[in-house]
């Protein structure tokens, strides 16, 4: 009887190639799933390997921080040599912490009216009283006080 042939994908395997093509992909900014996909595997043998195998990880670590090197060095140079303003402004944001942005100072006054018509001498007195020791600092006690008792005689004079 004779036998089948197997169907699918032949076994990947992790060689010194396989690892400078992760390294290279990496480098140009591709992600995991664009590295897997150019190499002819799925996502999930992707990282796979790379628990499997410590060299293929390391690989696309290295060829991750080769990218950014490459690329840091042409933006400084960019700022540097060129003195392109854009590229040192985007260097200067990412790199020394710059930030756009505005500071505002609002002052707002508020002003509230209370109205005291309809409370009894003896429950202003009462409120005068905790309002002085509550709120009102010692040497400005006399002043608010008199400012709620002309409150308060006005209400009686309009009465």
């Amino acid at each position: 009887m004779p036998r089948k042939k197997r169907q699918g994908r032949p076994p990947f395997e992790i060689n010194d190639k396989v690892c400078r093509q992760a390294e290279e992909y990496a480098a140009q900014g591709l992600t995991a799933e664009q590295i897997a996909l150019a190499l002819g595997i799925g996502e999930s043998t992707l990282y796979e390997k790379q628990a499997d195998f410590p060299e293929f990880a390391e690989a696309i670590k290295r060829g991750r921080g080769h990218g950014i090197v490459s690329v840091t060095n042409a933006l400084y140079q960019k700022a540097v040599v060129d003195k392109d303003n854009t590229a040192m402004i985007f260097y200067l944001k990412n790199r020394a912490g710059w930030v756009d942005k505005q500071e505002t100072t609002t002052t707002v006054e508020q002003r509230h009216i209370i109205d005291l018509s309809r409370i009894t001498d003896e429950q202003l007195s009462q409120l005068e009283s905790v309002f002085e020791q509550s709120v009102i600092a010692p040497n400005q006690s006399r002043k608010n006080a008199e400012v709620i008792e002309g409150v308060h005689h006005e209400l009686l004079a309009n009465d």
